[in-house]
């Protein structure tokens, strides 16, 4: 479905021609509710940036929403482990905060941190989960719209509900919602996991005020 058919359908589904000034705003709310809870295989993302000795803190791409893993790009793939913000303060105190390779890092903000501090130059690629892309008159379709369309026709319904003060559908259009999105979640953990076992997925955290590089897709 389109960006266009999208908005023909949630006119239809409430029975409403007099809400086109605000059709892109229920798709952006719908769209925030998309990135708070979806983590599909379609918004894993890959970035590299070089990390150098001027600075311990990287900046995050402006998509991300949290991070699968981060590894020096060296011979060895080094992983680096990922800490709580006091875990790495506790961790640069406990070396006495000299530089070094890195072998930790934190989400502090919209930045990575990086402990020890680099002693020179370093490549580091960052796998993580990114923003569904946003629809617009110019990105017309995404994986959502073009398979899970559902999701977009009941989250902009659910939105307008509210804006118009409906209270008798709200529940009805955030129930359609839920489950769509919990369709969603089954069929990416049977793409991914048919024949094997879930594993538990090691947590993550979320968002200095510091920037100093950024992680280019």
């Amino acid at each position: 479905m389109t960006y266009d058919e999208i908005k023909t359908n949630v006119a239809n589904y409430l029975n409403r021609s007099d809400l086109t000034s605000q059709m892109d705003t229920f798709i952006k709310l719908a769209e925030s509710d998309m990135n708070k809870v979806l983590k599909h295989q379609q918004m894993i993302k890959r970035a590299v940036a070089t990390a150098d000795k001027t600075s311990q803190y990287m900046q995050l791409p402006s998509d991300w929403i949290s991070c699968i893993n981060v590894e020096l790009n060296t011979s060895d793939h080094t992983l680096l482990m990922q800490q709580t913000v006091e875990s790495l303060d506790l961790k640069r105190a406990s070396i006495g905060n000299v530089s070094g390779r890195p072998e930790y890092f934190a989400i502090t903000d919209d930045a990575i941190e990086l402990c020890p501090t680099p002693d020179g130059d370093y490549e580091l690629q960052l796998t993580y989960y990114a923003d569904v892309p946003a629809l617009s008159s110019t990105n017309t379709e995404n994986f959502v719209s073009r398979t899970f369309p559902d999701v977009y026709v009941y989250g902009c319904c659910k939105h307008a509900s509210i804006f118009l003060m409906e209270d008798n559908r709200i529940p009805i259009f955030s129930g359609l919602f839920d489950k769509a999105i919990e369709e969603v979640r089954v069929q990416q953990a049977q793409a991914s996991f048919g024949k094997g076992s879930l594993l538990p997925r090691r947590k993550t955290y979320g968002k200095t005020n510091k920037k100093t590089y950024y992680f280019k897709t």
